[in-house]
């Protein structure tokens, strides 16, 4: 006999959808029509960036408030028996969007240790502050590029296999614990690249959004490992929707409105306004894989 119901998977998954819906038009208002193509910075504010960040107070408020008061009942289904196609369809395509980031952290780095097109002024700017070359390598970011491509790698091969244990009989979904930690040390790399980097040359008005979106990946890729690779994770199952909603929202929050922008509409993009694929494929995964394994208990087995 079945023990677990679908109400709260199906419910995050509403919620996640009436969040995007509301507060996407908001970001692509802004991104067309407040913010200054080119630098990034805000050229005028209205409304409706006080309901933005309203929103987004209630986008961590809610998944929160459910995984602390749901936190004994929430169990997470890893056996072998559960296929889930959709699973297994999002993680190959976050293996393909991860190995693709990987690719291009890797071409930068070999920019900035070359210094093949880049700026003289931002080599200037960075040579003045260095005394010796792993500082210049810590400060430009290249370093932290070589940490993001190399796990990025690692966490390509581990979705890969996840995706092979969502859709193959006989697949167990547990997997390495080594390789289960890959795609947090990416997702640290991708945070310390960003940090790297002076506001000048970061899009500023994304700037808040961008880091809360690889704050809670980060914290939601930290769950999962915990979980998904043994690690000590039993009673944290409701930690992975109270960051992976948010995440996914903020992922798409990110993406859209830099494609729509930047890829679609041909406007001046800023310097590293970059239309990062993996954020759109981290948030389909990640709604998958709390659609496919969340579950409720029923009041009676508890």
């Amino acid at each position: 006999m079945n023990n677990k119901n679908r109400t709260l998977p199906v419910a995050l998954v509403l919620f996640a959808a009436l969040m995007l819906a509301l507060l996407l038009p908001l970001r692509l208002w802004q991104q067309l029509r407040l913010v200054e193509q080119g630098t990034g910075f805000w050229a005028d504010t209205d409304i409706t960036v006080t309901l933005l960040y309203i929103g987004l107070g209630v986008l961590v408020a809610v998944p929160v408030a459910a995984a602390l008061a749901l936190r004994k009942r929430v169990v997470l289904d890893l056996t072998r028996r559960r296929r889930r196609a959709m699973e297994g369809a999002a993680a190959a395509l976050l293996a393909v969007a991860m190995a693709w980031d990987a690719c291009m952290a890797f071409r930068f780095a070999l920019r900035l240790f070359t210094g093949v097109g880049i700026g003289d002024a931002f080599l200037d700017g960075l040579e003045s502050q260095s005394t010796s070359p792993m500082a210049y390598y810590m400060r430009s970011g290249a370093m932290a590029c070589v940490i993001e491509g190399v796990f990025g790698t690692l966490g390509a091969l581990f979705f890969g296999e996840l995706a092979m244990g969502s859709l193959l009989p006989n697949r167990d979904i547990r997997l390495g614990r080594a390789m289960a930690l890959a795609p947090l040390v990416w997702a640290i790399g991708r945070i310390l690249r960003r940090f790297s980097r002076t506001i000048a040359y970061l899009r500023v008005s994304d700037l808040f959004l961008g880091l809360a979106m690889l704050v809670t990946l980060m914290l939601f890729l930290l769950f999962f490992a915990q979980l998904v690779g043994g690690y000590n994770g039993a009673g944290k199952e409701s930690l992975l929707f109270a960051v992976g909603i948010p995440a996914a929202v903020l992922a798409l929050l990110c993406f859209v409105p830099r494609l729509a922008a930047y890829g679609l509409l041909g406007f001046a993009a800023p310097q590293d306004a970059v239309i990062e694929w993996c954020d759109p494929a981290a948030a389909l995964f990640i709604l998958a894989f709390i659609a496919g394994r969340v579950n409720l208990k029923k009041h009676k087995d508890i």
